[in-house]
């Protein structure tokens, strides 16, 4: 008989990435290059152990993000983009909701464009910087 002894987890972050940037232009060449990361990703995931070499990063992937001037991220970063996310750009600010805990390469892109960035629980949080008990509050009592 085998067993098998672990854990899982819910993914449930529930984080909001935000990050604002000097330029609309900054903001923009951010947010496309999110969406290539993500195309990257779904196009070159795989479930493998990783155990060769080639398989830890894909002399493909390898050469993709060196032209996309990434030299930091790594493999996981860029599977982080195939997980669920959504980005939203409005002019010099975007903003991305996951439930993923792992957010590095979200967080390795935005810093790399000049991004100014904020992370936060909307389980603790609500996007206009006040607690949620605080929130809730307001809603209970009817008062703004």
């Amino acid at each position: 008989m085998r067993i098998w002894n672990g854990y899982g987890s819910e993914h449930s972050m529930n984080l909001v990435l935000i990050g604002r940037f000097q330029t609309v232009t900054g903001a923009k060449a951010a947010e496309e290059r999110m969406e290539a990361l993500q195309s990257l990703a779904e196009a070159a995931w795989s479930d493998d152990d990783w155990r060769s070499p080639e398989e830890r990063m894909p002399r493909e992937l390898g050469q993709a993000l060196h032209e996309m001037q990434l030299y930091d991220m790594g493999r996981a970063d860029v599977d982080a983009f195939a997980f669920d996310h959504t980005v939203s750009r409005t002019a010099e600010t975007i903003r991305i909701w996951t439930d993923e805990s792992d957010v590095q390469g979200l967080l390795k892109v935005l810093l790399h464009y000049g991004a100014r960035v904020e992370v936060f629980s909307r389980h603790e949080w609500d996007e206009d910087a006040t607690t949620q008990s605080v929130a809730k509050n307001r809603r209970d009592d009817g008062s703004d």
